[in-house]
């Protein structure tokens, strides 16, 4: 009877560049790219100084169709205020430097009617974790791969049926495979496959994974001629965040099969329970090593169809094409654990091309547009492939995308996977002292911003406490007779002139001179409109005396005491003869 659960462990290593889309880009407002790295960041971390906060603001409430450009240019100036705060630091090929050195902040081309078409400069980013933003391996990626491989063997290269053909996906033809004939009528898709309860985690990385920014470029398969030359035609080129090859080992997970017998809950037209297509599933359960041989024998070919079709146009990397070749034959270490069962070869991620995930048997109808206006075509295979590259010029010397080795509870080292990675990883920079510099210059930042906040809490404080002053001053000033107003307003103005002298400002005490605009010309004007006006009561006349008395020596330089006294009139103003 089989185990009802049975766990293991899984551990991918990368064979050639790897890319999951997520939804997300780097774009140039939180990313820039300086010596060939790339410094990812939240922009509103950094720490501005008054003129670039000011700049900011101005470029971000402008509008035409050059504030996106005022925008980009902003950021490539004051790199150095957002490198500290890089939370994801990748580094960069050249041609996506050079790129990025020659468009940054400038219009692509201008298109009728005088638009202009901006260079976005987005880079894709990989599927990642959320704090610390290292990249993973869905566990659905890997589990649509197996499944693709398993229902190719169970199909056995046949042609699609009238009945299938009929349908304008493969759901038909796959829930035939599946459960078999007569079986499959009310089922969904997700309940027709055995695989549902096959519960794969997902590949979560055991170490900082090697990345860089490749190039996504789209090569024609067949030569192109004109006039007896070959055309190197240039396709669509796409930015990518890469997962590198030759990391030992990068992904682990652990995937979980359960028994799928009668109860797992399938049923046919009439309720009665069902159980997978038992003539290739023995008691209706899943065995991982019978999925990775499946696996293997479906991928083992694209793999070497793949690399043999992209070596007659020299487009593939001679030396890497070689190393996958040995560590994948027959006679290897890894070889003979492709074919007991005890390793996956998996191609994995969206430019993996269209024919690593379709069926064998010309069961495959890929849409291949043509021409722009023209109706696109349906082929068996694809006309162009994905490979990466370093420029987007690149014709010879690529890559593939999505291939790896995924090992199923390896007991101790696999040397020769071991060595093969070595290799590859050979002149690989070392960020390990960039991130050093980087944390301190970042920690250098925050204790800038904790101190310009600081700064910024006191001037508001301070602006408080003044408000509240100035109001007080007015309720104050608004319940005195017009004279005493007078005296306020005069004596406030020397008393924020005192505020400006020296240690706390450059402002120098003034003259006392009556014919010179002033503080003692007031002062002087004040006196005799007391004396001769009326209206000034004996006790505004002395409140006058005093506050002269008081304020004036603390602004005006000289200052002769009983001199003073008898210009300003203080004896009269205090009703002496």
């Amino acid at each position: 009877m089989s185990q009802f659960l049975t766990t293991h462990r899984l551990y991918l290593t990368p064979l050639s560049p790897i890319h999951i889309g997520c939804g997300e880009d780097f774009e140039p407002t939180n990313y820039v790219i300086e010596d060939g790295l790339l410094y990812g960041f939240d922009p509103s971390r950094a720490v501005l100084t008054d003129a670039q906060r000011k700049e900011l603001e101005k470029v971000a409430k402008s509008s035409g169709q050059k504030a996106l450009l005022d925008i980009q240019r902003f950021f490539r100036k004051n790199t150095d205020a957002f490198k500290p705060h890089a939370h994801v630091l990748i580094p960069v090929c050249k041609g996506v430097t050079q790129l990025y050195e020659k468009r940054i902040g400038e219009v692509a081309n201008t298109e009728s009617r005088g638009r202009f078409a901006f260079n976005k400069l987005e880079i894709e980013r990989h599927v990642h974790t959320g704090a610390q933003q290292l990249p993973f391996i869905p566990g659905s990626s890997f589990k649509g791969a197996l499944r693709t491989a398993w229902l190719d063997e169970l199909n056995d290269g046949q042609c699609p049926r009238r009945e299938d053909n009929a349908q304008k996906s493969t759901a038909t033809l796959e829930k035939r495979l599946l459960w078999g004939e007569g079986q499959h009528g009310k089922l969904g898709d997700f309940e027709s496959s055995p695989l549902r309860m096959l519960k794969v985690a997902d590949l979560m990385p055991t170490r900082e994974p090697e990345r860089e920014v490749l190039f996504a470029v789209n090569r024609k398969k067949r030569q192109v001629m004109k006039d007896g030359q070959e055309v190197q035609a240039k396709g669509i080129a796409a930015r990518k965040d890469c997962v590198l090859p030759g990391q030992y080992r990068l992904f682990a997970a652990d995937v979980t099969l359960p028994a799928l017998l009668q109860h797992a809950g399938a049923t046919d037209r009439k309720d009665r329970p069902l159980t997978p297509n038992k003539q290739k599933l023995p008691g209706g359960s899943v065995d991982l090593k019978r999925l990775a041989q499946q696996s293997n024998t479906y991928h083992q070919k694209r793999l070497r169809d793949e690399l043999a079709e992209l070596d007659k146009r020299y487009m593939v990397t001679p030396d890497w094409k070689r190393s996958i070749e040995a560590l994948t034959s027959d006679q290897s270490e890894m070889g003979r654990k492709l074919k007991n069962g005890d390793a996956f070869l998996i191609r994995l991620g969206r430019y993996g091309g269209a024919e690593s995930k379709t069926l064998s048997g010309g069961v495959a109808s890929i849409k291949i547009m043509g021409a722009k206006g023209a109706k696109p075509t349906f082929e068996s295979t694809t006309k162009t492939v994905w490979l990466a590259a370093q420029n987007e010029e690149e014709q010879k010397g690529l890559i593939p995308f999505g291939w790896a080795i995924v090992e199923i509870d390896p007991k101790g080292d696999c040397a020769s996977l071991r060595e093969w990675c070595n290799k590859q990883s050979q002149g690989r920079p070392n960020l390990a002292d960039k991130r050093a510099q980087l944390q301190a210059q970042r920690q250098a930042a925050e204790a800038q911003k904790t101190e310009q906040d600081a700064q910024a809490a006191a001037r508001a404080q301070a602006q408080e406490v003044e408000r509240l002053a100035a109001e007080k001053r007015k309720k104050a000033l608004d319940s005195m007779t017009p004279q005493a107003q007078e005296i306020e307003k005069l004596r406030q103005t020397c008393e924020d002139w005192a505020a400006r002298l020296p240690p706390h400002g450059n402002y120098k005490k003034q003259p006392a001179d009556a014919g010179r605009a002033g503080l003692y010309q007031d002062a002087t004007r004040l006196v005799k409109t007391a004396l001769q006006d009326a209206n000034w009561s004996t006790a505004d006349k002395t409140a006058l005396a005093d506050m002269l008395t008081e304020w004036l020596p603390k602004v005006i330089a000289p200052w002769d005491a009983k001199e003073q006294r008898k210009k300003l009139q203080l004896a009269q103003l205090r009703g002496a003869a």
